[in-house]
C-alpha cells in the first residue's frame, strides 16, 4: 500500500511480478446430460425459495472504481542485451516504444529495437555511432525521434539525429548547445519545441535552458533557472502544460523540483519530495495523472528501486516491489497505447557492472473508465460451455481448450489462441482427450499451459497434461489428484507451483488442495480449508502473493465466501459487502489495476434462475461493483483469462440455461480500460416479482415471509441511467437496491434489483410507495405498496395453587407467542384481585413467583383466586389466565375453655395465666426455657380499690419441675388472700392461704408437669398431688393481687401444635383480646373478642380465619356489688361446632374463692 503525502490525492498502489501468470478455470461442468438436466431443474424448482430469501442475499452496490492503482510487472519477453543508459522514448504514432544504443560495461551499442505489446523486436538499420547517456523525446508535432549528444569512445558528443520511423537522419543546425553528457530533454507539445537542461562537461556544470524547434537549436534566457547540475531528468506534464525537472547533482545532490512554461523556471515547494539523487528515470503518465519516477543515486555507487509520483503539488511513493533491483541509468517511456510507463536496463553502479537486460512495466489507472466491448473476429471457436482458458505471456496470446458444445455430452478437443485480434485454431500432432469442466493455467516459470482433469466419454479424468504452443504432452507424474472436474486451479508465480483445489470427484465434493511443480503433484495438509465444494474460482493475485477463491457450489448450495491460499494455508476473509452467492463464476488477476475480477456465474438473485452478468473486483480487503458501461449477456459456465500485453480480461463462451433450450455461447469479450463502448440507444423492462406489491396481513414487529422484487432490464443497445429509485413511506417498508446510480450505467442486457421488505411497526393498514426514474421511454414509474399489521397472539395458563393458611407456596405462569415460548416478558400476579407482583418469564416463557404468601387470606376455596396477566404492547396481544386457590386449616384440633373473674366490694382484679403443656401431647410443646404466656386483662374504674395480680416465668423450666411465679403488692393492707388455682377440664380447687404483709413478695405453683400444686407462703412450695384433677390439655393457676391502677385488655393467650398436613407440625400461639368492655362493677357489662393466630416462629398475626364470623362476645351476667359475675368465652370451629362443652349458668364466685365449672 502507497504511502500517503502531505497534500493531494490519495493513491493507492500495489505491486505484482508480471512473471505470474495466473488462469483458472472457470466453470462446473457436468460430465453427463442427465446430471445437467438434474441441476438446470434444480434451479427452476427453487425459484420460489429464492424470492423469500431475496432481501437477505442482496448486497450493497458499490462504485465504479476512483481510486489509482498501479503495478509494475516484469515481462518476460526477449529482448536487448544487458546495457545501461539507452535511449528511448514512444513513438504514438506508430505505437512502439523505440530504444537506441546505450553502453553494456565494454561495448558503446547502435543497436536499434522496438518494444510493442510485450514483444521486442530489432529493426536491421544504420544511424547515429554507438552512445549512450544520449537523451532522446519525440516529437509529436512532426513525428520523429530527436536524439542529442551523449558519449563514447570519441568522448562528449553534441551531435543531434532524427528517426522518423524507418531511417536515421543527423540534423546540422546552425546553432547547438555546447556538447556534454548527463544532460536531460524533454518534448513541450503544447509549444512543439524539445527542451534541454543542464549537464556536464568535463568539472564544470551547466544549467542553461535550449529548445528545439526541428530546425535549430534556440538558447532560452530566463530570469530563474535552477543551479548548474547534471544528471537530472526532466518530464513534460502534458495536462499542466509544464516541463518538471527533479535532482540531479551539482555541488552536492539535490531533491528540489522545478517547472519550465516555456519562458520561465519556477521552483516548487512539493511536498513530501523524495530523497536527493542524479541518473533516475522520468516520464509522464497521463493515465496515472501525473510524472512518474524511478530509482536512481544518492551517489554513483548507491542506487535505488523507489518509484514516485508527483501531481504537481505533491509528491508520493509507490511501495518497492520484490524482484526489481535497484538501478540507476534505467531507459523510460510512457506507452499512450497500452497505458503503460515502460522501463528497460540501467546499471548497479557508474563502473557499471552489472548491467541489466529486464523490462518492466508499471500500470495503473485513476478514473479511466472500465468496459466491456465484444470483439467480432472473423473466425472463431464454437459455442461451448465449461471450456478450459489460460494466458501464455511468452507468446502473448490466451490459449482455449475443449469444453461442451451443447447440454448432452458433446465435448470437444480443438485449440485455440487469440492474440487479441484474431482467434487461430492450431493443429497439433498430439491432443488430450475431449473434455469439459478441466482445469488449466499457465507456468510462466516453464512456459507451460497445464490442464488437470474434466469430464468426457470415459468419465472425470485425472490426467496432466502440458501445452508448450505447439503440441500438447500428456504427463506421468507418480502421484496425482483423483480425478475430478469443476475443480478451481491457478499458478503460483511467488512459489512457481500450479495450486488445485476441491472439485466433483469419484466420491463426491471434494476440498483438498494439491500443488503441481512441472514433475511432481504433491497433496498439502492446511491447518483449515474452505469446505467441500465445486464450480468456485481461482486466481493468484502477485501484490499481495496469495491465492483468491470464490464461491462455488457445495451440499448446502452456491456460496458467496472468500479464502486465500498463502502457500501453505487457506485463511477466510470476512467481507462486508461480496458478490452473490454462485458458482461457474469466472476470475482472473488484472495487472494493470491491481484486482482480482470476478464475472459472471449461476448465482442466487431474485427470479432469474442462476445466470448473471456482474463485474466484480477485489483488492485483498473488500469486493466492488463495477458498473461498466456494457457488459455481455448473462451467463456462467465461461471460460476467462487476462492478456497482460493488453491489460485486458477475455472472456469466451458460457451458457444461460434459464432459457429454452439453453443458450450456449461462442462470443468474445474484453474488459479493459480506455475501451469506447458505442452510445447506443437504452430502454428497459420493470417487472415486480415475489409477494407484488401487497405483502398482506404480517404481524406487527415481525418482517413479512417474502419481498416485493422488482427488476429492471437495460434491454437497449445502450447503457442505461438509473437516476433515482425513492421510497417514500414509514420506516415499515424498507429498500435495498443494487441498481447502479450516481452516474453508474447498467450495461445493456444487464439487470438489477430493488428488493422491498415489509415489517410493521403498528397494526392496521400500512402503504408507502416506491418510484423509479431512468433514461429511456417509460422511465418514470410508481408503485403503490401496502400491508396490514396485526399483533402476534399470546397465551397465558397459571397453575393452581393450595396452600395451608399463612402458609407460602410457588405460582408459575407459561406465556407463549404464536405458539411459541415467549421469553423476558412481565407477567404480573394477584390474588383475589389484590395487589400485583411483576415478574420476567425465562428462556422458556415461564414466569415463577416463588414464597407467595397468603397473610390475610381466610381458609376456603377460591376458583378465581389466582390471577395472572400480560399488559402487551405495539406487536403483541394481552392475555389473562386465573386458577383456582384453596386455603386449608392448619390445626386439625382445637381447644376450649371458660374462665372466670370474680367482681366485689374490693373492686376488680387483673388476672395473668400461664399454661405450661406436658410433652407426652402431640397437640401441645414442651417448652424448655421459653416463657409462653396467656393473660386475661380486666380493667375496672380507677376510683375501686383494685386487686392486681401477675404472674412472671420462672428462670427455668422442665418437665420435671415446677414453673414458679411471685407476686407483690406495696402499700398491701396486711391481712389473707385466698389463691385459686384452677385446671381446664378438671372440676378441683386448690385453695392455700397465706398471710401477706406491706411489700411483701410471696412465691406460688404457676404449673406442674404432674397433677397438684398449691402456692405456699414464704416462699416455700409445697406439693399436694392429691389436690388436683388430671387435664390432659395442661394445668394452670391463678394469682391475684390488690392494684390502684389497673390498665390493658382482657387477653388469652393459648400455644398450639397444629398439624399443616403431610406429617408437618407448626407451633402456633392463639390470641383471643377484647376489642371493648365495659365495667365490671355493674349489673351486667358487654364486650368483644378478635380472635388471632399468631405463628410462634415469624411472629405473623392471622385474624379470624379459622373461625366463623371471627368474632365472639363476653357476657356479664347478674354483676352487682355484693354478687359476683361470670365471664365466659366459647371458641368455636369454622362449622360453629364447640371444641369444648361447658356450663352454661355461671357459678357463684367470690372473692378469694374463684369456682370454675367445666
Amino acid at each position: 500500500m502507497g504511502s500517503r503525502s502531505r497534500s493531494g490525492p490519495r493513491i493507492d498502489y500495489q505491486w505484482g511480478l508480471r512473471a505470474f501468470r495466473r488462469r483458472k478455470s472457470a466453470g462446473d461442468l457436468l460430465d453427463s446430460a442427465t446430471r445437467m438436466k438434474q441441476l438446470v431443474t434444480a434451479r427452476i424448482v427453487g425459484a420460489a425459495a429464492i424470492v423469500a430469501l431475496a432481501a437477505a442475499l442482496l448486497p450493497s452496490a458499490g462504485n465504479a472504481q476512483t481510486t489509482v492503482t498501479a503495478n509494475w510487472v516484469q515481462s518476460s519477453a526477449r529482448g536487448p542485451s544487458a546495457r545501461a543508459a539507452a535511449s528511448m522514448a514512444y513513438d504514438p504514432t506508430r505505437q512502439r516504444t523505440v530504444l537506441f544504443g546505450g553502453y553494456d560495461g565494454g561495448n558503446y551499442l547502435s543497436d536499434m529495437w522496438q518494444f510493442d505489446s510485450g514483444s521486442w523486436t530489432q529493426l536491421q538499420v544504420s544511424g547515429p555511432p554507438g552512445r549512450y547517456l544520449a537523451p532522446m523525446v519525440y516529437d509529436s508535432a512532426r513525428g520523429v525521434m530527436v536524439l542529442f549528444g551523449g558519449y563514447n569512445m570519441v568522448g562528449i558528443l553534441g551531435d543531434t539525429w532524427e528517426w522518423n520511423g524507418s531511417t536515421w537522419t543527423r540534423n546540422f543546425t546552425l546553432h547547438t548547445p555546447p556538447a556534454r553528457d548527463w544532460t536531460s530533454m524533454a518534448y513541450d507539445s503544447a509549444r512543439h519545441v524539445t527542451v534541454l537542461f543542464g549537464g556536464a562537461l568535463n568539472a564544470g556544470f551547466y544549467n542553461d535552458t535550449w529548445q528545439y524547434d526541428g530546425t535549430d537549436w534556440t538558447q532560452v534566457i530566463t530570469a530563474h533557472a535552477p543551479s548548474a547540475r547534471r544528471g537530472t531528468a526532466l518530464a513534460f506534464d502534458s495536462a499542466r502544460g509544464v516541463t518538471v525537472l527533479f535532482g540531479g547533482q551539482g555541488d552536492i545532490t539535490l531533491n528540489d523540483t522545478w517547472e519550465f512554461n516555456g519562458t520561465d523556471w519556477n521552483q516548487i515547494a512539493a511536498a513530501n519530495p523524495p530523497f536527493r539523487r542524479l541518473w533516475h528515470s522520468m516520464a509522464y503518465d497521463p493515465n496515472l495523472g501525473g510524472t512518474v519516477m524511478f530509482g536512481g543515486a544518492l551517489d554513483p555507487n548507491s542506487p535505488q528501486n523507489d518509484t514516485w509520483l508527483y501531481d504537481g503539488t505533491a509528491w508520493q511513493q509507490i511501495a518497492p516491489v520484490l524482484g526489481l533491483n535497484p538501478r540507476f541509468w534505467a531507459s523510460a517511456a510512457y506507452d499512450s497505447a497500452h497505458d503503460d510507463f515502460v522501463m528497460f536496463g540501467g546499471a548497479a553502479n557508474a563502473m557499471p557492472s552489472p548491467v541489466y537486460s529486464d523490462t518492466w512495466v508499471l500500470r495503473g489507472i485513476t478514473t479511466s473508465p472500465l468496459d466491456w466491448a465484444q470483439a467480432n473476429p472473423s473466425l472463431a471457436p464454437s459455442a461451448r460451455v465449461w471450456s478450459q482458458m489460460d494466458y501464455d505471456s511468452v507468446r502473448g496470446v490466451s490459449v482455449l481448450f475443449g469444453g461442451s458444445s451443447d447440454s448432452g455430452g458433446g465435448n470437444l478437443h480443438d485449440t485455440w489462441e487469440w492474440d487479441g485480434a484474431r482467434w487461430t485454431q492450431v493443429a497439433p500432432t498430439a491432443s488430450p482427450p475431449a473434455v469439459a469442466g478441466g482445469m488449466m493455467a499457465y507456468d510462466s516459470s516453464r512456459g507451460m499451459s497445464v490442464l488437470f482433469g474434466g469430464s468426457g466419454s470415459a468419465g472425470n479424468s485425472s490426467s496432466t497434461w502440458e501445452w508448450d504452443g505447439t503440441n500438447w504432452t500428456q504427463k506421468g507424474p507418480a502421484t496425482s489428484p483423483p480425478a475430478r472436474v469443476w475443480a478451481a486451479m491457478t499458478y503460483d508465480s511467488a512459489r512457481g507451483r500450479i495450486v488445485l483445489f476441491g472439485g466433483d470427484g469419484p466420491s463426491g465434493l471434494l476440498a483438498d488442495t494439491w500443488t503441481y511443480d512441472g514433475t511432481t503433484w504433491t497433496q498439502m495438509s492446511p491447518a483449515s480449508a474452505p469446505s467441500p465444494r465445486d464450480g468456485s474460482a481461482l486466481a493468484f493475485d502477485p501484490s499481495r502473493g496469495r491465492a483468491v477463491l470464490f464461491g462455488g457450489h457445495d451440499s448446502n448450495g452456491r456460496l458467496a465466501d472468500t479464502w486465500e491460499w498463502d502457500g501453505a494455508n487457506w485463511m477466510q476473509i470476512p467481507t462486508t459487502t461480496a458478490p452473490h452467492a454462485r458458482f461457474w463464476e469466472s476470475i482472473a488477476f488484472d495487472a494493470q489495476r491491481g484486482k482480482t475480477v470476478l464475472f459472471g456465474g449461476d448465482h442466487f438473485q431474485p427470479n432469474d434462475l442462476g445466470e448473471s452478468n456482474d463485474t466484480w473486483e477485489w483488492d485483498g480487503a473488500q469486493w466492488t461493483h463495477d458498473f461498466p458501461a456494457a457488459a455481455p449477456p448473462i451467463r456462467s459456465g465461461q471460460s476467462m483469462a487476462y492478456d497482460a500485453i493488453r491489460g485486458r480480461i477475455v472472456v469466451f463462451g458460457g451458457w444461460n440455461a434459464a432459457t429454452s433450450p439453453a443458450t450456449i455461447y461462442g462470443d468474445t469479450w474484453e474488459l479493459g480500460n480506455g475501451i469506447q463502448t458505442p452510445p447506443g440507444t437504452p430502454s428497459a423492462t420493470l417487472n415486480v416479482f415475489g409477494l407484488g406489491t401487497n405483502f398482506g396481513s404480517v404481524n406487527v414487529g415481525s418482517t413479512a415471509n417474502g419481498v416485493a422484487a422488482f427488476m429492471l432490464s437495460s434491454t437497449g443497445t445502450g447503457p442505461l441511467a438509473v437516476n433515482s429509485i425513492a421510497l417514500a413511506g414509514p420506516s415499515d417498508f424498507a429498500l435495498n437496491t443494487d441498481c447502479p446510480m450516481n452516474g453508474d450505467p447498467l450495461p445493456a442486457g444487464s439487470y438489477c434489483m430493488a428488493i422491498v421488505s415489509f415489517t410493521p411497526t403498528a397494526a392496521g393498514p400500512r402503504t408507502a410507495s416506491i418510484s423509479f426514474n431512468y433514461n429511456a421511454p417509460g422511465g418514470s414509474q410508481t408503485f403503490q405498496l401496502q400491508g396490514t399489521g396485526v399483533v402476534h397472539p399470546t397465551t397465558l395458563t397459571v397453575s393452581p395453587a393450595t396452600a395451608v393458611f399463612k402458609g407460602g407456596a410457588i405460582i408459575s405462569a407459561s406465556l407463549q407467542v404464536d405458539g411459541k415460548p415467549f421469553a423476558g416478558q412481565p407477567v404480573t400476579l394477584r390474588l383475589l384481585s389484590g395487589p400485583g407482583t411483576t415478574t420476567q418469564t425465562d428462556s422458556s416463557g415461564v414466569a415463577v413467583w416463588f414464597g407467595v404468601s397468603f397473610a390475610g387470606i381466610h381458609a376456603g376455596s377460591y376458583p378465581t383466586g389466582i390471577q395472572a396477566s400480560f399488559a402487551g404492547s405495539a406487536a403483541y396481544a394481552p392475555s389473562s389466565a386465573t386458577a383456582a386457590l384453596v386455603i386449608t386449616q392448619p390445626v386439625t384440633t382445637a381447644y376450649t375453655g371458660e374462665f372466670y373473674i370474680a367482681d366485689t366490694t374490693a373492686g376488680h382484679i387483673t388476672v395473668q395465666v400461664d399454661q405450661r403443656t406436658p410433652a407426652s401431647d402431640p397437640q401441645f410443646i414442651d417448652y424448655a426455657n421459653t416463657a409462653v404466656w396467656a393473660r386475661f386483662t380486666v380493667i375496672g374504674p380507677a376510683s375501686s380499690a383494685d386487686l392486681y395480680a401477675k404472674v412472671t416465668d420462672a428462670p427455668s423450666w422442665s418437665t420435671t419441675g415446677l414453673g414458679v411465679a411471685t407476686a407483690s403488692q406495696p402499700a398491701l393492707a396486711d391481712g389473707g388472700y385466698t389463691v385459686v388455682a384452677t385446671l381446664v377440664d378438671g372440676p378441683s380447687i386448690t385453695s392455700p392461704s397465706s398471710a401477706v404483709s406491706s411489700d411483701d413478695s410471696r412465691a406460688g405453683l404457676v404449673s406442674s408437669p404432674t397433677k397438684g400444686g398449691y402456692m405456699s407462703g414464704g416462699g416455700a412450695i409445697a406439693t399436694d398431688p392429691s389436690a388436683n384433677t388430671s387435664d390432659k390439655h395442661g394445668y394452670f393457676s391463678l394469682q391475684m393481687k390488690p392494684g390502684k391502677q389497673p390498665v390493658g385488655n382482657l387477653v388469652y393467650i393459648y400455644r398450639v401444635r397444629m398439624d399443616v398436613g403431610g406429617g408437618n407440625l407448626r407451633d402456633v400461639d392463639v390470641w383471643v383480646n377484647s376489642t371493648s368492655i365495659t365495667t365490671l362493677s355493674g349489673g351486667s357489662a358487654t364486650g368483644q373478642f378478635a380472635v388471632e393466630y399468631v405463628d410462634a416462629v415469624t411472629g405473623q398475626r392471622y385474624t379470624a380465619l379459622e373461625f366463623s364470623g371471627g368474632t365472639f362476645k363476653l357476657n356479664v351476667v347478674g354483676a352487682t356489688s355484693k354478687s359476683p359475675a361470670k365471664f365466659g368465652l366459647v371458641l368455636k370451629d369454622p362449622n360453629s361446632t364447640l371444641f369444648h362443652s361447658t356450663g352454661s349458668a355461671p357459678a357463684p364466685v367470690v372473692l378469694g374463692l374463684l369456682v370454675s365449672t367445666l
